[in-house]
């Protein structure tokens, strides 16, 4: 099976699994079932490249998010089993997404200034989830180069799995509105919506 058959069989289950989710109908164990089987042939498929397809790129950034997010939403045992499959998809997405040798180095040097800012001062994204906070300074420089590099980076076909986790990373910022309270969280969110219309709108 091609790299084509392989995304539309993972997003069209991964669809299929948020929809019963947002119509109230909890987690559809067939779909969910789906879904690991058509992001495990990926996984199969990936874990030993260095590059991942760009049609893939948002249905990986968002599906923990969104099943995260969900799992809040319902209580109790269906929470907790959202929450679950959740963390399951993650091993199953990281596996998609581990890094292996080296990138082509044009794209190396494209995205170069991108992985430094992200990775000064402790890393941005190590910082807020040891509870150090937001820095507003370190995510307008990854904003703005992020932004600078975007209409090269969208012309690639393939994306260098570094990237591909920094999206992910990017995707992932409205979870730490949870971590976070008042002010904090409400410059988390303003973030994520920056990054959401940049990358993903």
């Amino acid at each position: 099976m091609g790299d084509k058959e392989l995304i539309d069989t993972f997003e069209q289950s991964e669809i299929n699994l948020l929809v019963e989710l947002r119509m109230g109908n909890g987690l559809h164990e067939k779909e969910y079932e789906n879904v690991v089987k058509a992001l495990s042939v990926c996984a199969d498929e990936w874990e030993g490249r260095n590059s991942i397809p760009k049609k893939a790129i948002l249905a990986l950034s968002e599906l923990y998010g969104d099943l995260y997010n969900f799992s809040l939403i319902y209580a109790d045992v269906e929470s907790a089993r959202i929450k679950g499959a959740a963390e399951n998809i993650k091993k199953l997405i990281r596996r998609c997404t581990k890094e292996k040798g080296e990138m082509e180095p044009e794209k190396a040097r494209v995205i170069a200034r991108l992985c430094e800012y992200i990775k000064e001062d402790g890393n941005f994204f190590k910082k807020l989830q040891n509870g150090k906070g937001f820095d507003e300074q370190q995510f307008e420089k990854i904003y703005q180069e992020l932004d600078n590099i975007y209409e090269e980076i969208y012309l690639w076909e393939t994306f260098p799995k570094e990237l591909v986790n920094t999206f992910i990373d990017l995707y992932e910022l409205d979870l730490f509105v949870y971590q976070y309270r008042d002010e904090e969280a409400d410059k988390i969110y303003d973030a994520y919506g920056r990054i959401f219309s940049l990358i993903f709108g």
